[in-house]
């Protein structure tokens, strides 16, 4: 029975260790986008503050941005900062939820912000 208070144990505090450990793993001076809300979910990464294709694994999958550069990010509905700007994000700023208007259409992003 003591074995099977511990399982239980870990599978409860996981879930909750998990969501931190997602914002935590965007490094400093890099753009970060998450599959989910609230920094979880599937993820990518990349220094700096342009990506002409944001890559396969998280394209048009973006709910939530961290961008720990110190330049404002816009991004964009497909590739090439081609079609609408969706949303822009600070410096050293994360959105948890980007909203209806972006979320799971963002392909790529940059520093030089156009309409």
């Amino acid at each position: 029975m003591l074995a099977a208070c511990a399982t239980a144990t870990l599978v409860t505090a996981a879930p909750a260790q998990a969501k931190a450990m997602d914002w935590d793993a965007c490094p400093a001076g890099y753009v970060c986008l998450y599959g989910d809300t609230y920094g979880r979910g599937r993820y990518s990464n990349a220094p700096g503050t342009e990506r002409a294709n944001v890559g396969s694994h998280i394209n048009d999958l973006t709910s939530s941005i961290w961008n720990r550069t110190d330049t404002y990010v816009c991004f964009y509905e497909h590739s090439d900062y081609g079609g609408r700007r969706l949303i822009g994000v600070n410096p050293n700023s994360w959105v948890d939820n980007v909203g209806s208007s972006a979320n799971d259409k963002i392909s790529s992003y940059t520093q030089d912000c156009h309409l």
